[in-house]
């Protein structure tokens, strides 16, 4: 996603970068049976690699990627002065666009990971960085530090930006944050963008923490003031609550509040989620993060309110489930954007210490007149906790209701969609992990749909 921007410096000195770690993780030596690996804290270079091969195929027509995650952290590359990380993704498309994919000329999800069904790249191989920084210190991180490079600004709304990040403890109890840097952004250019905040989190105690902040955004679409409050609590044994307000410019613009309390006698945990959007989304406005549209995106663009429960039954029994609704306000409805209700129960029996049965049902209901309801059951193996197996299957009908303006008619369609999967996690030893995962999908429009994934994760 961020490889082929105009930060091509960055991008080509972190990819000299992870070539080197990979180096020195694949001269890693072996450890001999019986031997007690250190923990990762204890090493100076730890993180993971995943490799995964992901196969799909609908009757002719067939798409295979590979892939490569990488997330390394190096404790020391000055020790005593710096420390440093990154992460990206490799891909390889074995063969390319499918067939069926809209827009033979000119794709325009071709380099767009999160629309793409078929991630085509034209069987050509690219490398996305997602993050990239050194932080710099004088002895330890714990006394503050700056950050230098791409980065996640998880403080401040999820911004993902080329910037420097300052953290500076005030007190024991007290943190300042600030940032200024570029935001990477995947729908419009950023050249001329800046973004900049600074934030204060008060912590006296593991049950209380405070955060306050303000940034500004700059960029070709509209300049923005944003500042919030937020608080995590644990006011008694059992309870939690976390609750976030935040203005944009001169306006309330949301409030979300999560709770959920656990009640001893009754072995019962309820959970309550409140999302409350106080002003209307318009072109211009910025709903949280310069990436509205994306998966970096945290808050929902909506209203919704949310309560689960989890109860333990006897017998080894299990109930779990919840209503949810979503009313996106004084705006527009759209294919990504619409009212809904949604429930869900399940069952799970657990008979045996290395078995368990679980049983479900779901249903959703979207205006106008779309809904699905379906229902799934699994089995599930672990001999040991090196191996988890599990087998299963689900059952849904949906109901969508559409007009086709060439027609000039209303038309329904139902199919009734059956899916069969399996998967199987085996924990090799401690530094490696494989998982298959295998689905098979069939409905009443004689479509058989079948995907293949194979992940292997190595630890270092």
């Amino acid at each position: 996603m961020f490889g082929r921007r105009s930060e091509t410096g960055w991008f080509a000195f972190f990819l000299r970068c992870a070539a080197v770690m990979a180096m020195a993780v694949v001269g890693l030596p072996s450890v001999a049976e019986g031997q007690v690996l250190p923990s990762p804290r204890q090493k100076n270079l730890h993180g993971f690699v995943n490799t995964v091969y992901r196969s799909r195929w609908l009757d002719n027509e067939s798409d295979r990627d590979l892939y490569q995650y990488w997330d390394v952290e190096v404790e020391e590359l000055v020790p005593g002065s710096a420390r440093g990380a990154f992460s990206l993704r490799l891909n390889s498309d074995l063969d390319g666009r499918v067939s069926s994919a809209p827009g033979r000329g000119n794709y325009v999800f071709d380099r767009d990971p999160f629309y793409s069904v078929d991630d085509a790249r034209n069987d050509i191989e690219y490398a996305d960085l997602y993050t990239g920084y050194v932080d710099l210190y004088n002895g330890s991180p714990d006394g503050g530090f700056l950050r230098l490079g791409r980065q996640y600004l998880d403080e401040f709304d999820w911004i993902h930006a080329d910037a420097a990040k300052l953290e500076l403890p005030v007190t024991s109890w007290a943190t300042l944050k600030g940032f200024f840097g570029q935001a990477v952004s995947f729908y419009s250019g950023h050249t001329d963008d800046w973004t900049g905040g600074v934030g204060l989190e008060i912590k006296p105690s593991y049950k209380n923490r405070w955060w306050l902040e303000y940034h500004r955004y700059e960029d070709d679409i509209a300049d923005n003031d944003s500042y919030a409050l937020e608080t995590w609590q644990s006011p008694w044994d059992g309870a939690w609550f976390h609750a976030r307000f935040r203005g944009l410019d001169d306006d309330a613009r949301d409030l979300s509040v999560n709770m959920s309390q656990y009640f001893a006698p009754w072995d019962l945990t309820l959970f309550l989620d409140y999302n409350r959007l106080f002003t209307r989304l318009e072109d211009e406005s910025r709903q949280d993060s310069p990436f509205y549209r994306t998966a970096l995106l945290y808050q929902r663009p909506n209203d919704y309110y949310a309560i689960r429960f989890d109860k333990a039954l006897p017998y080894n029994l299990g109930l779990s489930g919840g209503l949810g609704v979503q009313r996106v306000s004084e705006n527009d409805q759209d294919y990504g954007n619409r009212d809904y209700e949604h429930g869900d129960v399940t069952l799970s029996f657990y008979p045996f210490p290395n078995w368990y049965y679980s049983l479900s049902g779901e249903w959703w209901n979207a205006d106008p007149d779309n809904s699905f309801f379906g229902y799934s059951g699994e089995i599930g193996y672990r001999p040991n906790k090196c191996i988890d197996w599990a087998i299963g299957s689900s059952y849904g009908q949906y109901v969508f209701r559409y007009e086709d303006e060439t027609y000039g008619g209303l038309f329904r369609e139902s199919p009734f969609v059956k899916t069969y999967y399996t998967s199987l996690r085996w924990k090799i030893d401690e530094q490696n992990q494989l998982r298959v995962n295998l689905d098979f999908e069939d409905d009443d429009l004689d479509n058989d749909y079948y995907t293949l994934r194979l992940t292997w994760g190595k630890y270092f």
